[in-house]
């Protein structure tokens, strides 16, 4: 659905006179005409500012002011930001779904209206940087807004068997920097070694992290370079959600 389909779908259940809604969003401190109105709703007009778009479905009584909202900087985004925002959508959804099928439970409606406020959330977060300004963002120049945003690392593509992404933590301080660009080998756990360090999400978290692997009798110990940072013991790495071996890092794209 677009912006304008959203807007014409939240007018038409309004029940209201395209003048009325415009009486009421002057009423809201946003003075706009019915004829305005008229051209959002039919597409002839781009999705306008955060503001109106509030206004707007507030003036109609509507709850979703926030995806309409969405909906619009989604329009106005650069494409690289759109990409982001559809892939990030998917990613949450299925890692919700498989948190309830691991815990046998339903994934529900109220779930995924949960997933839905993230992405809402997310793209007035990182879109807003961008729309409006003119400025047409590079790949590694939006990642690492996404990092930063974030304060966590955030995977940035997937090339044959190699896994790329950056990092968003100091854990692995000064040794690796934090935000720098690694390169990982999803390198079988049986091959591993005293002092390699590890890319993994722990103890079913959303957030990938990185450690030095040791291995202490029957036990692996998971051990940052940041001493300040959390140091992981597992029975096995079976009960990590390993993804590979750091082979090289940079700070620059």
């Amino acid at each position: 659905m677009t912006y304008a389909q959203m807007l014409d779908d939240i007018i038409r259940k309004s029940e209201l006179s395209l003048r009325q809604i415009a009486r009421r969003c002057n009423e809201l401190n946003l003075k706009i005409t019915p004829s305005y109105i008229s051209q959002l709703k039919n597409g002839k007009l781009p999705p306008p500012s955060e503001e109106v778009s509030m206004t707007l479905a507030k003036a109609c009584g509507s709850k979703k002011q926030a995806y309409l909202v969405f909906q619009g900087y989604m329009e106005k985004a650069p494409s690289l930001v759109r990409e982001y925002m559809l892939a990030s959508s998917s990613l949450n959804k299925a890692m919700l779904e498989s948190l309830c099928k691991a815990t046998n439970k339903p994934f529900t409606k109220e779930m995924e209206d949960y997933v839905k406020e993230l992405d809402i959330l997310s793209a007035m977060e990182l879109s807003s940087r961008y729309v409006g300004t003119g400025e047409i963002p590079k790949s590694g120049d939006l990642v690492r807004e996404i990092s930063l945003a974030s304060g966590a690392p955030t995977v940035a593509d997937t090339k044959g068997d190699m896994v790329h992404f950056f990092l968003g933590d100091s854990s692995m301080s000064p040794f690796i920097p934090s935000h720098a660009y690694l390169y990982i080998m999803p390198t079988k756990p049986d091959l591993l070694k005293d002092r390699d360090i590890i890319a993994f999400y722990p103890d079913n978290r959303r957030v990938p992290t990185l450690r030095y692997i040791h291995f202490v009798k029957d036990k692996l110990l998971l051990i940052p370079e940041e001493k300040s940072y959390e140091t992981f013991l597992y029975e096995s790495i079976a009960e990590i959600n390993y993804i590979g071996k750091v082979v090289s890092f940079k700070m620059d794209l």
